[in-house]
């Protein structure tokens, strides 16, 4: 096989990397003048006081600590922009302080006290909430411009926790949130294909909206827990917005899917229009998200236009709680011009009844980079019982219980995966499930009442899918290992498996490249010759046929089947195609290691 043609996923990988390097540039020195300004504000303010505010003030104080003021609305009204807001703590028998607070720019909103974002607690707290939508909207924080929240509780607001809007040098570390949310408003709408606000979830504990200028957030250390209608956290950036984002050390925990709500989110970002947003995760965790039969998801991306570069490291999902579109992970691009960037490194994904990670493309003209990097993804179990996955598309393409799903399902769309130094497996689907088909929906169920609306596409031009899969273990599923369907026309199909454990599939075959319909390139290389792939997978402990190929050429050269001599005859099903995995290797791999 052409060098030329299989590096195409590096040069394109390089390309997009250099384009995130300059766009990442631009936001940084967007940032750096924000900044200049903001000190030369704060240069030029009012004298910086200390105002006081306790739950168990006697009315009448003055804001000092001797003499707290008794209200949110008290001290809202004697702060100037750049003051320091101090709530100082109050034993639990006392009601929080209640009705929010609107902070004005440069201010401080800070607890007194110890730490108040662990499991036990406290005998006293800085505890605040917003019981009423007469002010703020339900909301107990409302931001402005540099302003920072840290070490207070903040239980029960009847809409959200913090809320943004337009904000930038914002900081929100060190608080316990939960039970926001209590009228179960919705907050988040997930877009589908042609614009359709198709599924809402409850308002997020904390919420920030950015539809213009350079902002810059910071949400960390953060305590989010026991919401019975709410998210965790959600940024959404509209219009021209370019967000900067920091999300890290965050733990968000049992949260339920509120009846009114149809998904459910621990960490979710939406882009449109032409906004961009660049988010840096690390440490998070996400731990028993859902609820029975919820649309419950870990880290979940929702676009329509505009780019999203997201950095994720040190990711905790498990225990996701819900139905058959549960997921660690989903990245769902529904709109024209989006594009989405995704690197998700050196983190863990077990025990959810859905599809693991979903890297889903329904949109038109819409682009999407996905790398794993030292992942982990296993124990994904079912909702409900999945019959033999079939060689062809069924149109049921998602939502499989795999542990990796990639789904096109739209039009002139070009979709990225790597696979890097991975672990998959204990899933109830495939290791790797990859469906293409651009019918996508025909008609939306009439009870939604959003009329006769119709993705389907159906021709596939342009349609692209470059999957790259080196030093990884993807074993132990009743499905196919990886299975990879065509049923539309496609542009390019690019694969390139090397170095891996593909072992311990129970399905129809270990390995299967199978199309109905038509791709007009494709290149499809487990083992060709160094340095394009020298092959070295091991694939072994086939319930049924080790390999099958429908309508594709297949290079499999230099990879151990077993035993010596390759894979036995009537492991191999070729259809109206071609399989070379000669020559063999004589004995097992690296990648066979630690098999059984």
């Amino acid at each position: 096989m052409a060098r030329g043609r299989m590096n195409r996923i590096a040069q394109a990988e390089q390309q997009e990397a250099r384009a995130q390097a300059r766009t990442a540039r631009t936001v940084l020195r967007a940032l750096a003048g924000v900044s200049i300004g903001i000190a030369f504000s704060a240069g030029t303010s009012l004298a910086q006081q200390t105002l006081f505010v306790s739950a168990t003030a006697a009315p009448g104080g003055d804001g000092s600590e001797q003499k707290p003021f008794h209200s949110l609305a008290d001290v809202e009204t004697a702060s100037k922009p750049g003051d320091e807001i101090v709530i100082l703590p109050s034993p639990a028998s006392a009601a929080p302080l209640d009705g929010g607070i609107v902070l004005k720019p440069h201010q401080k909103l800070t607890g007194r006290g110890p730490a108040v974002t662990g499991e036990a607690a406290l005998a006293q707290s800085p505890r605040i909430t917003n019981t009423s939508t007469g002010r703020n909207s339900g909301d107990a924080v409302v931001l402005a411009d540099s302003t920072e929240v840290s070490n207070l509780v903040i239980a029960n607001a009847y809409r959200g926790g913090i809320y943004g809007l337009d904000v930038t040098d914002v900081k929100i570390h060190d608080n316990n949130l939960t039970g926001t949310n209590t009228s179960c408003v919705p907050g988040f709408f997930v877009i589908f294909p042609v614009n359709v606000p198709l599924l809402p979830n409850g308002w997020a504990a904390v919420m920030i909206d950015e539809d213009k200028g350079t902002n810059s957030l910071s949400i960390e250390h953060n305590y989010i827990h026991d919401g019975t209608c709410s998210d965790g956290i959600d940024l959404r950036a509209t219009g021209t917005a370019q967000v900067m984002a920091t999300i890290n050390s965050n733990n968000i925990t049992r949260l339920v899917q509120g009846p009114k709500m149809r998904s459910l989110l621990a960490i979710g970002m939406q882009t449109r229009d032409t906004a961009m947003m660049n988010v840096e995760s690390d440490q998070n965790s996400e731990t028993y998200i859902g609820s029975p039969n919820a649309d419950c998801e870990g880290l979940f991306s929702n676009q329509t236009g505009g780019v999203l570069n997201w950095n994720i490291r040190n990711n905790t999902f498990a225990h996701g709680i819900g139905g058959a579109s549960c997921n660690g992970g989903e990245f769902f691009p529904t709109g024209g011009d989006a594009t989405t960037n995704l690197y998700i490194s050196h983190s863990t994904f077990e025990d959810n009844p859905g599809d693991m990670i979903e890297e889903v493309n329904e949109g038109k003209g819409t682009t999407m980079h996905m790398i794993l990097d030292d992942v982990t993804i296993s124990h994904v179990t079912q909702a409900k019982p999945i019959v033999p996955e079939p060689k062809f598309s069924t149109g049921t393409d998602n939502n499989l219980s795999r542990c990796i799903e990639l789904g096109i399902h739209g039009h002139q769309n070009t979709t990225y995966l790597k696979v890097i130094n991975s672990r998959a497996f204990d899933c109830a689907g495939d290791g790797i499930g990859v469906t293409v088909n651009t019918r996508g929906i025909r008609q939306l169920p009439p009870s939604l009442g959003l009329g006769n609306v119709s993705t389907d596409y159906g021709d596939g031009v342009g349609d692209s899918v470059f999957i790259d899969v080196q030093n990884s273990k993807i074993y132990k599923t009743p499905e196919y290992a990886f299975h990879f369907v065509n049923d539309t026309v496609m542009d390019e199909v690019h694969v390139r498996i090397t170095n891996t454990l593909l072992a311990d599939a129970q399905g129809p075959a270990l390995v299967a490249f199978d199309q109905n319909g038509k791709t007009a390139r494709s290149e499809i290389d487990l083992g060709s010759a160094p340095p394009d792939n020298p092959g070295g997978n091991c694939i072994i402990g086939a319930t049924n046929l080790a390999i099958e190929v429908t309508g594709y050429e297949v290079s499999a050269k230099s990879n151990w089947w077993g035993a010596t001599g390759g894979p036995v005859l009537d492991k191999v099903s070729v259809t109206d195609g071609k399989l070379d995995f000669t020559p063999t290797l004589i004995a097992a791999p690296p990648a066979c290691s630690g098999s059984k």
